[in-house]
């Protein structure tokens, strides 16, 4: 009887090791944008340390249509690309095997700004702070991102997306669609003020 436990404890051991081992290789693609060295460049976001469950969203919305299909949305549309070469089993490893790695420390923002930093911190707490937590730490339970984990370039070109109807405009993503309505009220000046907010630690 141990013996046939400690079998399938194995078994499932190695399941799991083999699940990551082809995830990896995976995510060497994926790297390819989202690694740290080149992501200032791709404006691609961190995936490392978000929510498996986010993670796992955005690839079956790329896939499916309902995100990357705007005109000027190029990036999205290289990501709906790539998405519809996925199999179900390997979005879902993919997104397990990032939600797991440790993401890196953002950098301070340079030469902060005391009174954009009230803006952002004003228009975070009035708006964003009820879904994505008092620290931008996210809740898995809304599927709402961890912010703090994104570069402030990616944070304003996604509410910017947000805002001019790039994003969030299909009727089945109902997270997209209250973005896209909170987003139509921010000015670039608001956007830039949150973005800033976020990036210096949401304090």
């Amino acid at each position: 009887m141990l013996t046939t436990k400690r079998l399938q404890i194995s078994a499932i051991l190695l399941f799991l090791l083999n699940g990551q081992t082809a995830a990896a290789t995976t995510a060497a693609s994926c790297d390819a944008c989202h690694a740290t060295a080149v992501r200032q460049a791709t404006q691609a976001p961190q995936l490392a340390g978000q929510s498996a469950s986010y993670l796992q969203k955005q690839l079956l919305q790329f896939q499916q249509g309902e995100r990357g299909a705007a005109a000027g949305d190029v990036a999205g549309q290289q990501m709906a690309a790539m998405a519809k070469t996925l199999s179900q089993a390997q979005i879902a490893e993919l997104s397990q095997f990032y939600s797991s790695q440790k993401p890196d420390s953002q950098s301070a923002t340079s030469q902060l700004d005391a009174a954009q930093l009230d803006q952002g911190r004003r228009l975070y707490i009035g708006s964003c702070g009820a879904c994505h937590g008092a620290k931008a730490e996210g809740n898995a339970a809304l599927n709402a991102p961890a912010l703090f984990l994104l570069d402030p370039g990616y944070l304003q070109l996604q509410l910017k997306h947000f805002r001019d109807g790039m994003r969030g405009v299909t009727k089945t993503d109902k997270p997209g669609r209250q973005m896209a309505l909170m987003s139509r009220q921010l000015s670039d000046a608001d956007i830039q003020a949150v973005a800033a907010y976020i990036s210096a630690g949401a304090q």
